[in-house]
């Protein structure tokens, strides 16, 4: 007689586990599904976009973030006080079509913003002021992105960071103004470096380093006068999104008519960045522009569609015509080593932008900025050469991040001396948008209007060589004159 089959390992003869141990089966479950809430939490909850410099960057940031999170440890190890300053940008460009700036000029932003944070933190003479911490706070990504990092911000506004001011703010898009608009709301003092747009000006906390595309051309308008009489036709872009280069044209048209006679042709050349084939649109264009008899041309547009155009210029019918294009600062972004933009043999081309710093007019105008400010970027054991060596100050992007960095911490130092050592966020948007702060910036002395606006601003005129370095040719203003120290 056979025995009986046993089970395999003698599993099937035992009680399920559920049966057999209850109590622990169901303890169990229970911690097996807080694991999984808790996964799928840290899943979707969407990632901190404003930090101390912790966490990951683009390679391109990495070194500068490091700095920038051993500095804020610094500062929360201090028994004084502090403050947070925020500088907002888009700190990955390739991650989503919202940033108009390249790589190179974000990384030249975060340095100038972080100089200014150690030379107040180690180098100012004001005992009361407040040690600074500086939060990164990223926009990358889709139109939508400043939503996230504007909500995270007023948390640190309201939190123990005690957040004063946001500075950078990015480039005169929709999402900027828009998210210029809810941290106004909540009384948070802003200071814009880079964005020039004319429909920005009047916001309720907001003051800018950088002049606005009107004060633009007028300098424009002003140089190209002094070469002698000449005709235009105007470049535009039409992306309905872009307040940059909606305005720039306006003030190219406003200038022009004001400053020197008009020669300005009456339908200008239209092209939209935000649909597909706009390097094609605009390499149609060049002999629309030799058939008008133009030999200067106003190019409304941004950075990104520059080059294809400048290419197909060099390419057109009348090359035996000089041609001259001029345009705005967003062109500092084509600034930067190992590129090729035009090939200029025999294309008789010249371009020029108004540039918002270079550190050329440190010596051709040396009244235009304080002395002690602008060596900061030349020469000492903390300068920018010796904290960032091989870097370019050309672009003006570290430069003008600095000053305003260091707009917002002289309207917290002011405050201070004051006996407010600690000042909130309103106070420091109150002081800033009085109109009785003076700013020893490295661009050039600041004081601003009621309107937040800089008074009579340097601007730099440089040439854009076919290689993508600069040439500097002025330093000029609104008014056609470097300016000097202000008097009040």
């Amino acid at each position: 007689m056979s025995e009986p089959r046993r089970s395999v390992r003698g599993f099937s003869d035992r009680a399920p586990l559920w049966k057999a141990h209850p109590f622990w089966f169901w303890l169990l479950c229970v911690l097996l599904a807080c694991a999984l809430v808790a996964g799928l939490v840290v899943v979707l909850r969407p990632r901190s976009t404003v930090t101390d410099g912790s966490g990951s960057y683009p390679e391109n940031l990495v070194s500068v973030a490091e700095l920038i999170r051993r500095e804020n440890e610094w500062v929360r190890e201090q028994a004084a006080p502090y403050v947070s300053i925020a500088v907002m940008l888009p700190l990955d460009p390739a991650a989503g079509p919202a940033s108009t700036q390249s790589t190179e000029s974000v990384r030249h932003a975060v340095q100038g913003a972080y100089l200014a944070q150690y030379w107040s933190n180690h180098n100012e003479g004001n005992a009361s002021a407040p040690n600074v911490q500086l939060l990164l706070a990223d926009t990358s990504g889709d139109a939508d992105s400043w939503r996230t990092a504007v909500r995270e911000l007023k948390e640190r506004a309201a939190g123990p960071d005690h957040l004063v001011a946001v500075t950078g703010l990015g480039s005169s898009l929709g999402g900027t103004k828009r998210a210029i608009d809810e941290l106004s709301a909540a009384e948070i003092a802003l200071v814009g470096a880079v964005i020039t747009s004319d429909e920005l000006s009047g916001k309720a906390t907001l003051v800018r380093v950088a002049p606005s595309n009107s004060a633009e051309a007028r300098a424009l308008a002003h140089f190209l006068g002094r070469r002698g009489s000449f005709t235009a036709v105007m470049v535009q872009d039409e992306d309905e999104d872009d307040s940059y280069t909606r305005t720039l044209a306006r003030s190219f048209t406003a200038a022009f008519g004001d400053v020197v006679p008009s020669g300005l042709l009456d339908v200008p050349l239209t092209y939209n960045s935000a649909l597909d084939g706009a390097d094609t649109v605009l390499a149609q264009m060049t002999e629309r522009i030799c058939n008008s008899g133009a030999d200067v041309v106003f190019f409304a547009g941004r950075w990104g569609n520059l080059p294809a155009f400048l290419r197909a210029l060099t390419r057109r019918t009348c090359v035996d015509r000089k041609l001259t294009v001029v345009t705005g600062d967003d062109a500092s972004n084509l600034n930067r080593s190992g590129q090729q933009i035009w090939d200029d043999t025999g294309a008789g081309l010249e371009v020029y932008y108004t540039a918002l710093a270079h550190p050329a007019s440190w010596s051709a105008a040396p009244d235009a900025v304080h002395q002690v400010i602008a060596n900061r970027f030349r020469q000492g054991a903390d300068s920018f050469p010796a904290v960032f060596p091989g870097e370019s100050l050309d672009d003006g992007q570290a430069i003008m991040h600095h000053d305003a960095m260091l707009t917002a911490i002289t309207a917290v130092d002011v405050l201070a001396a004051q006996g407010i050592t600690r000042p909130s966020a309103s106070a420091v948007a109150n002081m800033l948008t009085s109109s009785s702060l003076n700013v020893p910036a490295a661009s050039g002395w600041i004081t601003f209007n009621r309107l937040g606006e800089p008074v009579g601003k340097a601007m730099p005129v440089v040439r854009l060589l076919p290689d993508g370095g600069v040439r500097f040719t002025e330093l000029t203003s609104e008014t056609g004159r470097p300016p000097g120290r202000p008097t009040r």
